[in-house]
């Protein structure tokens, strides 16, 4: 009798962390960087995104999340110029793009990199 309500407890358990793990999961996207193979990591946490790499990295506000995509925004300035970064997760085609832009003083002012997604 203890051995098979153990092994009621015991697939409970496994059944709930299954559960948690598939959910969780979805929160998380491991990309890469199509010009540099670079790995770049989103992770989603309520309504920000966050996204860690070697050359771009940052916290986002998540203007919208739906099962299509996710579109993010990122905007700050750094000593006399401002810049904004839009990051578009395309969760169908399993894509993502993050396009730069800082203030007009730059040379270079518009900044996209692409990539794609597990």
């Amino acid at each position: 009798m203890k051995s098979n309500a153990l092994h009621k407890v015991l697939i409970l358990l496994i059944s709930i962390i299954l559960v948690t793990a598939k959910v969780y999961s979805d929160e998380r996207f491991i990309c890469k960087r199509i010009d540099t193979n670079e790995v770049l990591n989103f992770y989603i946490s309520e309504n920000k995104l966050y996204l860690s790499g070697l050359s771009i990295s940052g916290t986002y506000a998540m203007l919208t999340n739906n099962k299509s995509g996710i579109l993010a925004i990122n905007m700050s300035n750094i000593g006399n110029e401002g810049g904004i970064e839009v990051i578009f997760l395309n969760l169908d085609k399993k894509t993502f793009s993050v396009k730069s832009t800082i203030s007009h003083n730059s040379k270079k002012s518009f900044i996209e990199t692409k990539g794609n997604c597990k």
